[in-house]
């Protein structure tokens, strides 16, 4: 029996840039690709040519399913793979799709599901199905001039739709601006649709989606309202529950989220990602205890992938999530027993890592939490300031500053202007001894904070320290206590009679609600020269805070 072909058919514009990654991707799975370029103005057209590709031109007219359909049409092969220009195929896919084509059917009566993988650089990842691979015969086309629909007209055709283990990782679009104007097309092409009579349940519910794209929460509820009215057998209701509820929270209506969310459950009652969501309901109005009850529970509910995206790791979410919230109940020790569990079960995720190491962190457990902190660093595939900055905080406490530098020095490769992290290169470079290393950091500082760099050579221990209470007020002010708090540290290194120092750091110590440190510091300031009155009145005011006459 003759195996059956293999087609890609993409359409594309400008995509010079991203074109050649998917094209290297199936050039050795498929037996042709067809690619419809809706008016490049780049090298797109002689890219696609040099992987063999038939080019097709289509003038745009705002209609993304007429467009693909016009890719289908110019396609010969048996089944087709339909692609954007930013999906991407590993190795181990590749090779999945190469054993699926030995079994297309000559009947042309199966459609094959793919999972997808979307990730950006600047959101989180997310998994959906979609159906990928379609037979190519009379009939199957897309539908929607935008979020173009393949399902409707598999079903009208018979054909059985069959999901497969393969993943397609869809890259997407990785500043804001460019998803905000992505939307704003999309609801614009609906509006027309809907104005032209298209008054649909789906139609609804693609207006919701691009709505929330533009963080009008409320029309998005509106929209979400009619798609609901107007239901039939649409498959986004279980999603549309997710939407509505973040619209809801963002509008800070957490009464209505929670009824909102709670509906949502009283219809798919084994949903783990509704659980989810209402445990962040709860979570976001302070309910700890019944947050972790409700991510208990999700955590033990069957996977369920739709349509429409969610983590591609929910139960480890769910555990992360059931840890904060056990964390936030003050039951730590019983967070700790959470992720712990969850790692010996083998889900090995640089979150579950950072989360037991953070924990073991707030209760002293200092080097158990460089293991896993550390463990959570070797698992990422780029710099997480946040772990970065714990880590850091634990080779200080260590001291093992050189370590610590290193770690800042990371962060500043990726934000070159970090306060905290030049606080720390500032401060770690002091204990290395590092009179240059230090000076650098602290000049880079005071230009980054507007503060004049001094003309004449520092020639004393006592300058270095003055200057560093002037970055400190100034980081005050800025609202950034820590790197504040670690300049004034660095300070008294530098000179342990700096009054002033003693002085900013019993009022961060105030303000933090600590007045056993703020008072010894007091003490301090008043044997290094500071004012009594000054030490008077910081006195009185902390008597006052503690209700003390």
């Amino acid at each position: 029996m003759k195996n059956q072909t293999l087609g890609a058919v993409m359409i594309v514009k400008n995509e010079e840039e991203r074109l050649g990654d998917i094209l290297s991707d199936i050039r050795n799975v498929v037996d042709e690709i067809c690619i419809v370029d809706t008016g490049s103005s780049d090298g797109t057209i002689a890219l696609a040519e040099s992987f063999g590709a038939r080019i097709e031109r289509f003038p745009w007219c705002n209609d993304f399913s007429a467009a693909r359909n016009h890719s289908l049409a110019c396609a010969k092969s048996d089944y087709l793979l339909w692609l954007d220009a930013d999906d991407r195929i590993d190795e181990g896919s590749v090779k999945a799709l190469l054993k699926l084509k030995t079994r297309l059917r000559p009947e042309k009566d199966r459609a094959y599901t793919l999972k997808i993988l979307g990730r950006s650089k600047d959101m989180p990842d997310t998994l959906s199905y979609q159906t990928r691979i379609i037979p190519n015969r009379e009939g199957v086309l897309f539908e929607g001039r935008v979020h173009e629909q393949i399902l409707p007209s598999l079903k009208r055709t018979g054909v059985t739709i069959e999901p497969v283990d393969i993943t397609i990782m869809h890259t997407g679009y990785h500043d804001p601006g460019t998803r905000r104007a992505k939307a704003r097309r999309n609801l614009d092409i609906l509006a027309d649709e809907l104005r032209a009579g298209k008054d649909t349940a789906s139609q609804h519910f693609f207006m919701a989606m691009a709505c929330i794209g533009l963080e009008d929460y409320a029309l998005c509820l509106e929209h979400l309202k009619q798609a609901r009215k107007k239901r039939t057998d649409e498959d986004w209701l279980h999603f549309s529950y997710t939407i509505s509820t973040e619209c809801l929270l963002r509008l800070g209506q957490t009464d209505e989220a929670l009824r909102e969310i709670t509906e949502g459950i009283g219809l798919f009652g084994d949903s783990p990602l509704l659980h989810y969501y209402l445990g962040q309901v709860y979570t976001k109005t302070a309910r700890f205890v019944e947050a972790a009850e409700v991510f208990k529970k999700a955590a033990s509910l069957p996977e369920r992938i739709d349509s429409y995206p969610a983590p591609p790791d929910l139960k480890t979410a769910v555990l992360i999530q059931y840890g904060t919230a056990l964390e936030k109940a003050g039951k730590t020790d019983e967070a700790i027993g959470v992720y712990t569990r969850a790692l010996k079960s083998g889900s090995g995720h640089k979150s579950l890592y950072q989360a037991l190491g953070m924990a073991l962190l707030q209760t002293g457990r200092i080097d158990e939490a460089l293991n896993h902190l550390d463990k959570a660093r070797s698992l990422s595939k780029s710099v997480d300031t946040t772990l970065w900055l714990s880590l850091a905080r634990i080779y200080r406490h260590l001291k093992r500053h050189d370590r610590a530098r290193d770690l800042y020095l990371d962060i500043l490769n990726e934000v070159p202007d970090h306060l905290l992290a030049l606080a720390g290169i500032a401060d770690a470079s002091v204990e290395l001894d590092d009179i240059e290393a230090f000076l650098n950091a602290l000049e880079r500082l005071m230009i980054v904070l507007d503060i004049p760099v001094p003309e004449a050579v520092i020639e004393s221990l006592g300058e270095c320290s003055d200057l560093c209470m002037q970055v400190a007020d100034r980081l005050k002010r800025k609202d950034e206590p820590t790197a504040a708090m670690r300049l004034a540290e660095t300070a008294l290194r530098l000179d342990p009679s700096n009054s002033r120092a003693h002085l900013f750091l019993a009022d961060l110590f105030a303000e933090q609600g600590e007045i056993a440190r703020m008072l010894a510091r007091l003490e301090t300031a008043l044997k290094c020269g500071a004012g009594s009155q000054e030490v008077l009145t910081r006195i009185a005011l902390a008597r006052q805070a503690l209700g003390m006459t």
